[in-house]
């Protein structure tokens, strides 16, 4: 059933948040926190921790209940069999609108997708509105608002470019390409495995958007076509721009959005198919994504109405390694369709892990991880930094790979030294 513009706004303009679960153990809930006081938030933040005392520098309230104040968004990262308790006592207390960063629902099997069930079940009978689970939040550009679970560059890129992704971790890509392209953002929202606010209807609300011109999509999956479709016709009426990124062109691809966020991907020649009957302007590339949205966004506008370059997406053939047989290692399940899929078309392989890998891999990866390759290792590594490398060792290692390719974010800042060696990385829609 699809939420109201009404009640998506809402969620995404709040004037009090609490983060839920808030610890400093957790990068989570480190950077939703640096994000709010970075980026200006106007509002009350409440830190809640069940132990109480001091978290991120600041008091923290035992509960919900505790804070005592109004509360417009309640941020969750408790873990996932804690979550239908904060939202009882949160809709007790008259709160509305929740985003549920905690995995392990829908995204991790018969008994998460119970759990997830259950969560949506409450969640409609008390008239709330739920982003997630599974997902990182939002980062509302316009008004300096960003519950966020992964660090939000300042400063924000704001602009006319909205963006919906169904892959939390490609975020911060998004963001440093649209930093990196002076392409403003209006809103990116993660959605996550869209218990309830699905991409239609965040598009929905961005149609009603005045600071809204164009819509860029990064999608996995379509749970129900007919919404979707829908919220795309209205923007089409509307005159905004819809340009998406569809991971899911390859069979490992598809899988593993399959696995990612716990919902089937689709025939590709059928989103193909609807998306140029609905006038979706389709793209290969996460900074065709970009590029193609900033430069639509400047046609719609009148400020330029001259071409740009949206990038290439020829194959330009394997340079430098010793054969075609790739392991990709990434934190981002969305990064493994677009790699996945751009290595189909260059011709490369990505062949099953060895049973020794998979046995290392179970050993360091989180139980609700899939080990497959492409490795999706999770947003586990935000409480547990060195996971990233310990899977990369692992992979490095299977005699039937050839070469392995990691796929993630520069570092920000220089490491302290003496911390090691850098790992050179690979941007997504780079050369493979």
């Amino acid at each position: 059933m699809p939420i109201s513009p009404a009640a998506v706004g809402a969620l995404l303009r709040p004037s009090s948040i609490a983060l839920v679960g808030a610890t400093d153990k957790s990068g989570w809930s480190a950077n939703a926190h640096a994000n709010l006081r970075a980026h200006g938030f106007p509002g009350p933040v409440y830190l809640v921790s069940r132990r109480g005392g001091t978290v991120h520098g600041e008091r923290s309230y035992p509960s919900l209940s505790a804070i005592g104040a109004r509360v417009d968004l309640a941020y969750v990262m408790v873990p996932a069999p804690a979550v239908p308790g904060v939202l009882r006592e949160g809709a007790d207390l008259g709160i509305r609108s929740y985003v549920v960063l905690t995995a392990g629902f829908g995204d991790a099997g018969p008994e998460g997708r119970r759990m997830e069930e259950e969560i949506t079940r409450f969640a409609a009978e008390r008239g709330l509105a739920v982003l997630g689970p599974n997902g990182n939040g939002y980062v509302n550009a316009a008004a300096g608002i960003a519950p966020f679970g992964m660090a939000v560059p300042s400063p924000l890129p704001a602009g006319p470019v909205g963006a919906v992704l169904q892959s939390g971790g490609l975020a911060s890509s998004v963001l440093t390409l649209a930093r990196a392209r002076d392409v403003g953002l209006s809103l990116l929202v993660a959605t996550g495995n869209e218990a309830m606010i699905s991409v239609a209807d965040v598009v929905s609300y961005l149609v009603d958007d005045p600071g809204t011109r164009v819509i860029a999509l990064f999608l996995e999956s379509i749970a129900d076509p007919g919404e979707f479709a829908g919220a795309c016709l209205r923007a089409l009426r509307a005159g905004k721009p819809v340009v998406a990124l569809k991971a899911g062109a390859s069979v490992r691809a598809t899988a593993g959005a399959r696995t990612h966020t716990g919902a089937l991907a689709g025939d590709d020649r059928v989103v193909d198919a609807e998306f140029r009957r609905l006038g979706v302007v389709r793209v290969r590339s996460l900074e065709d994504l970009v590029i193609t949205a900033g430069l639509l966004a400047d046609v719609v506008g009148g400020s330029r109405a001259g071409g740009a370059s949206s990038g290439a997406d020829g194959a330009g053939g394997v340079r430098g390694i010793g054969g075609r047989r790739l392991g990709v290692v990434t934190p981002s399940g969305g990064a493994s369709g677009v790699v996945a899929d751009r290595a189909e078309r260059e011709g490369l392989e990505l062949p099953a892990f060895a049973p020794e890998t998979a046995r290392g891999l179970a050993e360091v990866l989180p139980g609700f991880a899939t080990v497959r390759n492409p490795l999706d290792v999770t947003g586990f590594v935000m409480v547990d930094a060195a996971l990233l490398a310990r899977a990369l060792s692992v992979v490095a290692r299977d005699p039937g790979i050839d070469a392995v390719l990691l796929v993630m974010d520069p570092p920000l800042t220089e490491p302290p030294a003496g911390s090691g060696p850098a790992v050179e990385s690979s941007a997504v829609g780079g050369p493979a």
